[in-house]
């Protein structure tokens, strides 16, 4: 709309600016030069190693020219849609005390992990997770609101309540769409002139999509995270948009990338990597991995449960792990009631939060014991107390002996489970939030056929898009999906517009 265009959006919900969540992947641009991550500067994340990362990670499956042109642009992209709220706080530090929240239209970008802990050196871990992201509390909703007031000023409309169910095809080319209206069931034609752009969602809540492109959710039993619904009070993320640019001539990846992290416990130390034992009472796996790579190794045990152990030396050892996705290394004195959550994960943690958790009731309860024998002696569901007991005794040898023999987790995160009291919770299968599976294309949002060759009139953007991960939606960065998707809705109105 910004370039002139006639701009029409359908949308199956009953309001605009529908989202989850908000983290989001930052490189580069003028709002990370307050945290010496724009470039040049001593934090700046290089975009070539971030997209060799992503396409190791997910097996070399990725379009790599796609997620290249994002991870050297989108910083400036990200300005511009930040733009369109002028009064959005941003804090400086990740420890910092944000406004609080007191109306719909409220928000704060939040930096994640700044400044990192003194010593770390990411250039020594296995497993990257690069720090140049943010995120927006209470969500990114507000500022996708203002984005869509800024198109409404520029003359864009939007049919909320009406379901895009039939690309039209004149030849070879896109030339428009069949809508239908959900409160009357009258179906309109929509005719474009330069394009028509599908950036409706995943297929997570298309439970034949799901379980056709990505069983093991289904063999795991995981359920699905996204709760927004339609204007007839049905989940979205269908696959709408999959459906309509197949049945239009384009083709989908080969491989779906499920979005599923373990988390942890969320309400304190997240997903830190202390000992992790089964239900059985052995150990499973190194700890010092990512959450997705936790979440796999998970999946292969029995009763898809274990118990994470951990002693009163925590606050300590916590600023010791990897800065990573659903964890935090900042443990403070005070607690700022403003933010002590953002998007549902805790920022920091206080010292006297783990005490607080052994009181609480729920699904982030910790349970405590004097001993090691009082705390295995509560843990409900474990079946076998003297191998969860040798477990640890093991644990402990290998640390003081500065080799994790059995599953090589690095030295300088294996602490002795040995000075009490001591700590544990119980983890197991997370959700699902999204399944990504989009239609193959370019760079330029263009869609392919069988034959790799561009259907004329048809782009596509967000979730709907291919070949921006594979096999796993991985945390090389997080927000990398949000950060994806707005890019290339930018790239895509852009390219429409100028007929490209």
């Amino acid at each position: 709309a910004e370039e002139g265009a006639s701009v029409i959006v359908v949308e199956k919900a009953d309001h605009t600016a529908v989202c989850r969540s908000g983290q989001w992947a930052v490189i580069g641009g003028e709002t990370n030069k307050r945290w010496e991550r724009g470039v040049g500067q001593a934090n700046y994340v290089d975009p070539d190693e971030v997209v060799e990362a992503v396409m190791t990670e997910c097996q070399y499956y990725p379009n790599r020219a796609l997620l290249s042109k994002w991870a050297h642009n989108n910083g400036e992209v990200f300005d511009w849609f930040i733009a369109a709220k002028p009064d959005l706080f941003i804090s400086e530090r990740s420890t910092d005390p944000l406004p609080a929240v007191e109306s719909e239209n409220d928000c704060s970008i939040w930096v994640r992990h700044y400044p990192l802990p003194e010593g770390f050196d990411l250039s020594k871990e296995r497993v990257k997770e690069f720090q140049s992201s943010v995120s927006f509390n209470p969500s990114q909703q507000p500022v996708l609101a203002a984005n869509w007031q800024r198109a409404e000023e520029a003359g864009a409309v939007c049919y909320t309540g009406h379901f895009a169910e039939k690309l039209i095809k004149e030849g070879d080319r896109v030339t428009g769409v069949f809508v239908r209206n959900a409160e009357t069931g009258a179906y309109k034609k929509i005719m474009a002139n330069n394009g028509v752009l599908l950036a409706g969602g995943d297929i997570s809540n298309n439970p034949e999509m799901n379980a056709y492109y990505a069983p093991d959710l289904v063999l795991n039993g995981i359920q699905n995270m996204w709760s927004d619904m339609d204007a007839e009070g049905n989940f979205t993320n269908t696959g709408d948009c999959q459906k309509m640019g197949v049945w239009a001539g384009g083709r989908l990846q080969q491989k779906a990338a499920p979005m599923v992290h373990y988390m942890g416990a969320m309400s304190t130390i997240g997903a830190a990597p202390y000992l992790s034992l089964t239900l059985t009472g052995k150990r499973f796996t190194n700890e010092d991995i990512s959450a997705l790579q936790f979440q796999s190794a998970a999946e292969r045990i029995p009763g898809k449960a274990f118990y994470t152990i951990f002693d009163a030396k925590w606050p300590e050892q916590l600023q010791a792990f990897q800065p990573r996705f659903a964890s935090t290394n900042y443990v403070v004195d005070t607690p700022t009631p403003e933010n002590l959550l953002i998007n549902d994960v805790h920022p920091y943690v206080t010292r006297d939060a783990i005490e607080q958790a052994c009181q609480a009731e729920g699904p982030f309860s910790i349970i405590k014991g004097e001993t090691i024998d009082e705390l295995l002696s509560k843990l409900e569901n474990l079946t076998d107390i003297a191998a969860a007991k040798a477990s640890i005794e093991r644990y402990n040898e290998l640390a003081r002996n500065g080799k994790d023999l059995d599953f090589g987790k690095p030295a300088n995160r294996m602490f002795p489970i040995e000075n009490g009291p001591f700590y544990a919770f119980q983890g197991g299968m997370n959700v699902n939030l999204a399944t990504l599976m989009g239609l193959v294309g370019d760079e330029e949002c263009h869609v392919f056929n069988e034959n790799d060759e561009v259907i004329p009139g048809l782009y596509v953007a967000g979730n709907a898009q291919g070949e921006r991960f594979s096999v796993n939606y991985i945390p090389t960065m997080s927000g990398m999906s949000h950060s994806l998707a707005m890019y290339y809705g930018y790239v895509a109105g852009k390219n429409m517009a100028a007929g490209i």
